[in-house]
């Protein structure tokens, strides 16, 4: 072998070697490209189905506070004809003496901080400043449809709640 010819095999050779290595980093390229492409169609995917949750989420929101304050604005009219119509069912006899009402007062659910927006009479003080004597049947009768009023609205928001996670947990 001549010189020439040794230098002829190499220069082919090295040239070899970078043609193989330059089509191999193509490919590679390539390579990365389409896993980069096939993260960005999935981050997309994944954006669009968190944004069709977060809508779901926000409108099973708006149907149960919807459906609450309907419920909230029902109970408020019953009250409402309730408490007029036992004016005229209730006779204002006495019936519960202020120790039987003291006795009553020491109830748990008169210690309860309740919030001022409830309208609720037990947010009120337990003991009024001036004993007013006994309780009327009209007093009492007020007492429990204040009561039952309490309850149905704390229903009504604890429904709005379960539908909701319904909707945005599947529970």
């Amino acid at each position: 072998m001549t010189p020439l010819s040794i230098m002829a095999a190499t220069a082919a050779m090295l040239a070899g070697f970078a043609a193989g290595y330059t089509f191999e980093h193509r490919a590679r390229l390539a390579e990365v490209a389409q896993i980069r492409a096939d993260v960005a169609r999935r981050e997309a995917a994944a954006a669009i189905d968190a944004r069709r949750r977060i809508e779901a989420a926000q409108k099973a929101a708006d149907a149960a506070i919807a459906q609450r304050d309907a419920r909230i604005a029902e109970l408020d009219a019953t009250t409402r004809r309730l408490r007029h119509d036992l004016a005229s069912v209730t006779t204002g006899r006495p019936c519960l003496s202020p120790a039987a009402r003291g006795l009553l007062q020491q109830s748990p659910a008169f210690g309860l901080k309740l919030p001022t927006a409830t309208g609720s009479a037990l947010a009120a003080p337990a003991a009024p400043a001036a004993d007013p004597g006994d309780s009327t049947d009209t007093d009492i009768a007020g007492w429990i449809i204040d009561a039952a009023d309490l309850y149905e609205q704390c229903r009504a928001r604890i429904d709005a709640l379960r539908q909701w996670d319904e909707v945005t947990h599947g529970r």
